[in-house]
């Protein structure tokens, strides 16, 4: 059974001509005639939305049940090692990662006491509790804060974080904290087939691949390559022991440190700099990039305002984007909010990527998080740029509305095999959970409404949730050697 259809231009004509007779023959009153317009042009759009076919019965609960038996692949973390979480404190504020504290202080806490007391070794489980209670009050009806909520019930059994409940749950969490956690939570619980590390210290980094059975994968951090603002600081950020001398030097140097990390096998490269500057990168020409690194090595321990150290900083971007068309690596951009307090969200504005688009078309970029809030800015640059990706991680976390109201904005603006839509991008694997959690209820309930709208068959969103929680970052970020048997 299809829902009602027709041609509306057609019978526009025939409705017209009609009403007219009828006019003329005095047979409608204008109240009529009124009502009749509106009945048909609502007849007509709601024809042209609808494309499948009326869904089955209980198409919602399939869909549901799909969604949450796919294995998924965890495009975006930021896990410690097993070991490290091991030797952390473990108890209840291991739910507050940067995200949840970054959302008590936006609800009025102070920074200093954020940290250095919810976060500190040796500060006491009461003191702990006391300093995060009236926050969390404030906080927990946020995403970030349903998170919290969501790995307290699943993982440890407790129903809400409040004054009787924190000190058991802190237990349980203690408890918990064995060896074998890890894959307890990311791959059982979870059911995360893969994860890619997110990788800064690229000087002495993990062997994530032998760090378990999780299945960890790296991406190398590559921004203290680009955001430097001064001689000394880029000299003592690099941590090569002498200083580089030239631009070529410069040049030499990051050809030998890819060239290094390729043999590490590392996935991918991933750039943060939507954090420090704009994501508004010229092509600049090499004289003009010397030109600046001469000036800053002329005063070696001057910070330079942006807009003097812009022209190298773009020209040593687009130098690391050459390297990772050499070598076929993926990229990852930072695009949207930024976490922590007082960032300048214009800098993350997704579209000023565009003439790196164009530079590298050989180049997989994945802009990061949905953009948000630039989820349609996002969607135009996927759609009009074939190496261009969606990558939702973070985005479910910050907000589900936004990800399902974008999700659909995305699906039918993008090539289905452009979207990923999870990533954890946590510190820790109760993180990761509660965020794989509402990464599939964001899915779901999205394929299922557009499948209500008969926008998609029951089969296409079947179809669409493999993709875009597995398949798709499987192809993009060329993990299928993983999964041959």
């Amino acid at each position: 059974m299809r829902k009602f259809s027709f041609q509306p231009k057609m019978n526009l004509w025939v409705f017209h001509a009609t009403l007219k007779k009828n006019i003329r023959m005095n047979q409608l009153t204008r109240t009529t005639i009124i009502s009749v317009l509106i009945l048909f042009l609502a007849l007509g759009l709601n024809a042209q939305s609808s494309i499948s076919a009326l869904p089955k019965s209980g198409f919602e609960k399939r869909i549901q049940n799909a969604v949450n038996a796919i294995r998924l692949i965890d495009t975006h973390e930021h896990l410690m090692s097993e070991s490290e979480a091991l030797a952390s404190p473990a108890d209840f504020s291991i739910l507050f990662t940067n995200y949840q504290v970054s959302d008590l202080i936006s609800s009025g806490m102070e920074q200093n006491k954020a940290f250095s007391t919810l976060k500190g070794k040796e500060t006491k489980l009461d003191e702990k509790w006391l300093a995060a209670k009236e926050g969390w009050a404030n906080m927990r009806t946020t995403a970030y804060g349903r998170s919290v909520l969501i790995a307290a019930k699943d993982l440890f059994g407790i129903d809400d974080l409040n004054d009787h409940t924190y000190l058991e749950l802190s237990r349980r969490i203690q408890d918990s904290h064995t060896k074998g956690y890890y894959e307890k939570v990311l791959k059982e619980k979870s059911k995360i087939d893969a994860c890619l590390i997110m990788e800064y210290n690229t000087s002495n980094p993990r062997d994530v691949e032998h760090e378990g059975p999780c299945n960890f994968r790296r991406f190398f951090v590559y921004d203290r390559y680009v955001s430097f603002f001064g001689y000394d600081k880029m000299n003592s950020r690099f941590g090569v022991g002498k200083k580089i001398s030239s631009l070529k030097a410069y040049e030499s140097f990051v050809d030998s440190i890819f060239e290094q990390d390729v043999k590490l096998c590392i996935q991918g490269a991933k750039f943060g700099v939507a954090y420090y500057r704009t994501l508004k990168f010229e092509e600049v020409p090499r004289e003009k990039a010397e030109a600046v690194f001469e000036k800053m090595k002329a005063n070696p321990q001057q910070l330079f305002p942006f807009e003097e150290a812009k022209p190298l900083q773009d020209y040593t971007f687009f130098r690391l984007l050459s390297l990772c068309d050499k070598y076929k690596l993926p990229i990852q951009i930072h695009t949207g909010l930024q976490t922590g307090s007082g960032n300048e969200i214009t800098n993350a504005n997704p579209t000023g990527l565009s003439k790196a688009f164009f530079k590298f078309p050989g180049v997989k970029f994945c802009l990061l998080h949905a953009g948000y809030p630039y989820g349609g800015e996002m969607a135009t640059l996927a759609k009009n740029f074939p190496n261009v990706y969606i990558d939702m991680a973070w985005s479910a976390l910050i907000s589900p509305a936004y990800t399902k109201r974008y999700l659909q904005e995305f699906i039918e603006t993008v090539p289905n095999n452009k979207i990923m839509a999870y990533g954890g991008d946590s510190q820790t694997v109760e993180g990761a959970y509660g965020a794989a959690v509402l990464a599939r209820e964001t899915v779901a309930s999205t394929l299922i409404q557009m499948v209500r709208e008969s926008y998609l068959t029951e089969q296409e969103a079947l179809d669409v949730a493999r993709k875009i929680l597995r398949d798709n970052a499987i192809t993009i970020y060329n993990l299928k050697s993983m999964f041959v048997k």
